[in-house]
């Protein structure tokens, strides 16, 4: 731009990448919608990333730690779940400060750009022009990576900041900055707190292998002499001698660090998990990308659209969307021949060819390779989610194949170059628009915020019961087809929310034994399954046209996880005690009033050796879970009995702190049937006790005879430990960013 200054330019160019992300996303600008992307047997958005987020508000405002939500799976560690994004700071503050759908609207508009302006800082460091910059942020802002997976909240969350980092790096580097390696360690940080950490792992990846690759570049450009005037020798040796090598490292370990008050609860929670040491290379695999989606990078619609359900591809549209514009990959293939000889494309380009051939997974032997002998891989599956690298690989390129056509017409005319950059501006912004935005159904807000009539009849019941919800995932595939993908019609979405699909639930303060969690522990995942394998609960039941047809299993698990109220796609031929009580749309609803209380009192307990045998007792003719409660060690000094006179009542009943009274005559047992989970302690009269895992899933402890007050309390030692890591981890960079805020190393 000529005759402006820099800083002038950047202003301009990052309010042009604000008024484009708000004006191509007005509904969201304007609070009169919402993002409700499908993932076809369920919403990821809207049942699991919003929910989840949606708790983190409300326990922030009730003044209480956002360490567990209650209405899923019985309870579950919510921030233990990365993906929940719960101390991502954009989240803590937002969903503390506003309500719970603004907060989401401006969360995803921050991120689409953050994203934008990251790339646009990024592509003016390594000096292209500021047209050919705005013009690669507004690519990444609207890139089928980022756009595709915006329900996948955490995702993006660390995505948009992968170019903040390689600036950071580009600048450290380039100009021998420490601050700048602090403020990359720092911007490392975030993204290993945004909570999702497959695509933080991949970007570390990106950032060592540019170090190594640049650094080593920057040798080559600028020889180093020792004292005597001789050169030093290889490259390879300076870089380990090189003390920027190991202040790079540092930063890398140091945002880690600044990550740990959410790694370590993870990890906690990944090693009860299926993903305990690690997954299967087939279980990774799986949903491989299917290669002829390689030619979306041109034409994104060319095997059709998901959202309009004409998508005819072998894989998920969405794992396999890359596109970044027609205009964008033609430059950047122009780019990889015109100008070779530049690291940068050399650099690139080979970032984008191992990235594909990384995304295509099981269709090279690389990616098993990989797989097997690069540490942490073999923890994530949907390898095609290193199409975030490949994309910004892509716009790296032509950006600099833009530049490369520009430059040549300089000799003739500056003016024909600024009408050339804005032409490539003006082409890519109408292009991705017009592609990209289809992605993303926005659905009316008054509609949306309108709660269910399911939801308005269950909740005129005040006393204490969960609901449950039968057929939820084949309830959403049906509303799919209804409506024909999400691009048409949205009414069919908003009617099945009448199901109160799993997780859906939490949006409004209601409880259920199972959920939507993407990542549960073994032994929940047995009783209830998740979308990746069925549950024991699935052998409880068969459906016969349109009739769902119970055991006296499926009514005993919904006995003793105090299910009183039931949702189900199909007709349920019910048992005596359970009644209908009216279909809302398509939604059946039942009422179970054979429900078990939410705590009770047994007087035996049945020993497991094992998972498989509690399962097996659990389903037995002669288990009777009103009488005895089934343990994994049975204490020496219990002594069975039968119940004379007992009385359970909850007093309190929050988050992370649940009072009970219990009044017995005789010893017995307290079954408490929200779910274990390592960190719950409990107290009966202040004095702790042991808690037993109980029924599979429960929680249990000895009750003494007499008066007595049982407290449980969620104290998970690692957010402890984590917490006080990453306190301590944001003092040093604080520190370090204070230091070296007027010191450059020495030249």
């Amino acid at each position: 731009m000529p005759g402006i200054s820099a800083k002038i330019e950047n202003l301009i160019a990052v309010l042009a990448i604000l008024i484009i992300v708000l004006s191509a996303f007005w509904q969201l600008t304007f609070m009169k919608g919402f993002i409700i992307t499908d993932d076809i047997f369920t919403s990821d958005i809207m049942n699991e990333g919003f929910p989840y987020r949606y708790s983190l508000g409300e326990a922030l405002r009730n003044g209480e730690s956002p360490l567990w939500v209650s209405e899923i799976y019985g309870g579950f560690p919510l921030l233990a779940r990365a993906e929940a994004g719960i101390c991502y700071p954009i989240n803590l503050i937002l969903f503390y400060l506003l309500s719970p759908y603004t907060a989401l609207n401006i969360v995803i508009l921050l991120t689409i750009f953050t994203a934008g302006i990251s790339t646009y800082f990024y592509l003016r460091e390594i000096n292209l022009s500021t047209i050919v910059a705005l013009t690669g942020g507004i690519a990444f802002s609207f890139s089928g990576y980022l756009l595709s997976h915006l329900k996948h909240l955490s995702n993006v969350n660390s995505a948009c900041w992968l170019p903040l980092g390689l600036f950071f790096l580009e600048r450290a580097i380039t100009h021998k900055d420490r601050r700048s390696y602090v403020w990359f360690g720092f911007i490392f940080g975030i993204q290993q707190l945004s909570g999702h950490t497959q695509v933080t792992y991949y970007s570390g990846l990106l950032y060592i292998f540019y170090f190594i690759f640049r650094t080593l570049n920057r040798y080559k450009e600028q020889p180093g002499k020792t004292e005597n005037g001789k050169m030093i020798g290889s490259r390879w040796l300076r870089l380990l001698k090189d003390n920027r090598l190991y202040l790079f490292a540092g930063m890398l370990i140091l945002g880690s660090l600044l990550g740990a008050v959410q790694l370590l609860p993870t990890y906690e929670l990944v090693s009860l998990s299926q993903r305990s040491g690690g997954v299967t290379f087939d279980y990774a695999s799986n949903y491989a990308y299917d290669p002829k989606n390689l030619l979306m990078f041109i034409y994104p619609y060319i095997n059709g659209d998901i959202s309009n359900a004409t998508y005819t591809g072998n894989s998920i549209f969405w794992e396999d969307y890359g596109y970044v514009g027609m205009i964008i990959f033609i430059m950047a293939i122009y780019s990889i021949f015109r100008n070779w000889k530049k690291w940068f494309v050399k650099f690139f380009t080979v970032t984008f060819i191992v990235s594909i051939i990384f995304v295509l997974g099981p269709a090279t032997p690389v990616y098993k390779w990989a797989f097997d002998l690069i540490p942490g891989m073999n923890y994530f599956r949907f390898p095609t989610r290193f199409l975030m690298i490949t994309d910004i690989s892509i716009i790296v390129l032509a950006a600099i194949g833009i530049t490369s056509i520009t430059e040549n017409l300089k000799k003739k005319s500056n003016q024909y170059v600024l009408r050339l950059e804005y032409f490539f501006l003006i082409i890519t912004v109408i292009d991705l628009l017009y592609f990209q935005l289809r992605q993303n159904p926005i659905v009316d807000a008054d509609k949306w915020l309108r709660a269910p009539e399911s939801v308005e009849f269950i909740k005129k019941d005040t006393t204490q019961y969960r609901i449950f919800c039968v057929g939820g995932n084949q309830a959403h595939i049906l509303t799919f087809q209804r409506a024909g993908g999400w691009a048409g019609n949205l009414q069919p979405f908003i009617d099945q929310r009448e199901y109160i699909q799993p997780s859906s639930n939490v949006l409004y303060g209601l409880h259920s034994p199972n959920g939507y969690a993407n990542l549960t522990p073994n032994y929940i995942v047995d009783l209830w399954g998740d979308q990746n394998r069925a549950g024991i609960l699935n052998q409880t039941a068969g459906i016969q046209g349109d009739n769902f047809i119970p055991t006296g299993y499926f009514w005993r698990l919904m006995d003793m996880y105090n299910v009183k109220y039931i949702t189900s796609l199909w007709r349920i031929k019910t048992a005596p005690g359970v009644d209908s009580v009216g279909r809302f749309k398509d939604a059946y609803m039942y009422k179970n009033n054979n429900l078990m209380p939410r705590a009770y009192l047994v007087g035996k307990l049945v020993k497991a050796i094992n998972q498989n045998s509690a399962l097996k007792i659990l389903f037995s003719n002669d288990f009777n879970p009103e009488r005895e409660a089934i343990v994994f060690d049975v204490p020496k000094d219990f002594i069975s009995s039968e119940i004379r006179k007992g009385e359970v009542k909850i007093l309190e009943y929050k988050r992370n702190r649940v009072v009970i009274k219990v009044d017995t005559e005789n010893a017995g047992f307290l079954v408490f049937s929200d779910s274990y989970y390592p960190g719950w302690v409990a107290e009966i009269d202040g004095a702790e006790v042991e808690i037993f895992r109980t029924n599979v899933t429960q929680r249990g402890v000895l009750m003494p005879a007499g008066s007595h007050r049982v407290e449980f309390k969620f104290r998970p030692i690692l957010v402890n430990y984590g917490l006080w890591i990453s306190v301590f981890s944001f003092g040093i960079f604080l520190v370090l960013i204070i230091l070296y805020r007027n010191r450059k190393d020495e030249k």
